[in-house]
């Protein structure tokens, strides 16, 4: 699948497992085939699953998602080898009115999911139906969180289906940090639609909306502090919304807080530290002693096979907090390939270790090396300078 978007779950789900879904092409055009990839992990804690059902809507209307679920691949499926995890899972497919399940079901009794080792459920082919509108696919477990109790619980993850065609996509600020009070430029590319951006800081900054349809560029407001942005897409009468997200953090930003007492003096942040030499199979291991950001920017030739850069964080207790893949965006031949920014966020005392290298090796050698830059901005420690009588 050259092009995923993730669509979360619906917060009304009572599900022990959280689920993200994959989409391919974004966004799914009616009148063509499109592919999904469910990924289902441990959430709030791991928990015991014996069967995940995908319930998708079958008919020609508007929220339905094909009328010829037999020609859907089943994929194999990602992840649960463990004993423990269900010792290889495997999906059924069967059909009533109205809709089509698939049914995936562990070799064991149970599998044990927890959030780091994540179990994908992939369908290709689906020959999505020529009505625009919105599908929604139900996805229900039988779960538990101590093997013993079990229960059926269900969540629905909504699909917007657009005309064929449509575009919307490289939502992306032209730097991905700016200083106190600077101005992001965002920019996108997007079919004619209503759409509606929409922004906020993360620690009660201003927030505001505004109608930017008809344009593909928009300079925002002086940034005070990390500034989330949501760009939604909308046709006419609402039938179908696809809403795209991009961060800009705020070097410096305002601090908004109950109470803040300092003896002495406080670091902030930290200067910038580059991450050097960075090449094709370079992998670069650092412990955090601060928190902080890691930023990177990556590029590969147009037309070529992605670059990728592979980030590790691990706890000081060994376990894996997190594992998170950066590819370039260089996939389209008809424009020169641009930089791909991406920012994470490292909790003080884990270990960091990025890898850079293709997402596939290419089959013949690229004419130039994919481009790789990472810079490590710590936020400093609280410094005391001078010891005062209370």
């Amino acid at each position: 699948m050259p092009s995923q978007v993730i669509v979360p779950a619906s917060a009304a789900g009572d599900t022990l497992l959280a689920y993200q879904l994959a989409i391919d092409p974004d966004p799914i055009q009616a009148g063509r085939t499109c592919g999904l990839r469910l990924t289902a992990r441990g959430g709030d804690a791991p928990a015991y699953c014996r069967k995940i059902v995908i319930s998708m809507p079958t008919g020609t209307g508007s929220g339905h998602l094909t009328n010829t679920p037999t020609g859907i691949t089943i994929m194999p499926v990602r992840g649960g080898d463990h004993p423990d995890q269900g010792d290889g899972w495997s999906v059924e497919r069967t059909s009533a009115t109205g809709r089509v399940d698939f049914t995936a079901t562990p070799s064991s009794a149970a599998g044990w999911l927890p959030g780091v080792t994540p179990l994908t459920l992939g369908l290709d082919d689906i020959a999505v139906n020529g009505a625009v509108g919105v599908a929604a696919l139900q996805v229900s477990e039988e779960s538990s969180l101590d093997g013993v109790t079990w229960q059926t619980r269900t969540t629905r993850l909504s699909l917007p289906k657009f005309p064929e065609d449509f575009v919307f996509k490289d939502f992306r600020p032209d730097h991905v940090l700016v200083l106190n009070g600077g101005h992001a430029v965002l920019s996108w590319r997007g079919s004619p639609a209503t759409y509606t951006l929409t922004w906020g800081g993360e620690s009660g900054g201003m927030g505001g909306s505004a109608d930017v349809s008809g344009v593909d560029t928009w300079t925002s407001p002086p940034l005070h502090d990390t500034t989330a942005f949501r760009l939604a897409a909308t046709l006419p009468g609402g039938t179908a919304e696809r809403v795209l997200t991009t961060l800009v953090t705020v070097a410096r930003p305002h601090l908004t807080v109950n109470d803040l007492s300092a003896k002495g003096s406080i670091r902030l942040m930290g200067a910038n530290q580059p991450i050097e030499p960075l090449g094709l199979g370079s992998t670069h291991t650092f412990v955090a002693d601060t928190d902080g950001t890691l930023i990177g920017r990556l590029a590969a030739v147009a037309g070529g096979s992605p670059a990728v850069i592979d980030v590790t964080v691990t706890a000081e207790d060994g376990s894996i907090e997190y594992k998170v893949s950066f590819a370039s965006d260089n996939g389209d031949t008809g424009r020169l390939p641009t930089e791909t920014p991406f920012h994470l966020p490292v909790r003080h005392g884990t270990t960091v270790t990025a890898t850079c290298g293709y997402l596939q090796p290419p089959a013949t050698p690229e004419p130039l090396d994919p481009f790789f830059a990472l810079t490590w901005v710590p936020d400093g420690n609280a410094i005391r300078i001078q010891q005062t009588a209370p």
